[in-house]
């Protein structure tokens, strides 16, 4: 079904919209949604099923505070990866659990010559640190940077209209 070319209605928007916004955990999650739109319970989940096979919907699930986790320290890792070994090297990194964001971007010749971009958190700056100088070993990548955040200013998903 993964492919197959779905198109949402306004029903699945406003399922979607609703999911986007955050569920409340409990017996029956689903029920308030189904509520709200004066549909079942199933319908709500057989729609998110289709949702997920046809590939509208990527994934489902839960979203977490790295900072109220404890981990206080996010590094972007910026990396040189030559082009035979971009792919091979994404799906490792995209593997591991430390591991939350990974992607492969393109260079500009004599100015950014960095190539994948993957993000690590942690407990401290040298625990990142200590970690992507494993991993960077490991994969034999010599030329890498972390770039920390200082300060988060907005996280927030695309909004359904």
């Amino acid at each position: 079904m993964k492919g197959t070319k779905v198109i949402p209605d306004s029903l699945d928007m406003a399922i979607m919209a609703s999911l986007q916004s955050g569920i409340e955990i409990k017996d029956e999650p689903f029920s308030d949604i189904a509520k709200s739109l004066g549909i079942s319970q199933d319908e709500v989940l057989s729609r998110i099923n289709i949702l997920l096979k046809t590939g509208v919907l990527r994934r489902f699930g839960a979203s977490v505070s790295p900072l109220r986790m404890g981990l206080h320290a996010n590094g972007m890792v910026v990396c040189k990866v030559p082009a035979y070994r971009i792919a091979r090297v994404g799906q490792f990194l995209s593997r591991l659990k430390e591991v939350t964001h990974c992607y492969q971007r393109r260079t500009i010749p004599k100015v950014w010559g960095y190539n994948m971009f993957f993000m690590v958190h942690g407990s401290s700056r040298r625990s990142v640190e200590e970690y992507v100088a494993s991993l960077m070993r490991r994969l034999r990548i010599k030329e890498h940077e972390i770039l920390f955040s200082v300060k988060e200013l907005k996280k927030t998903s695309i909004p359904l209209q």
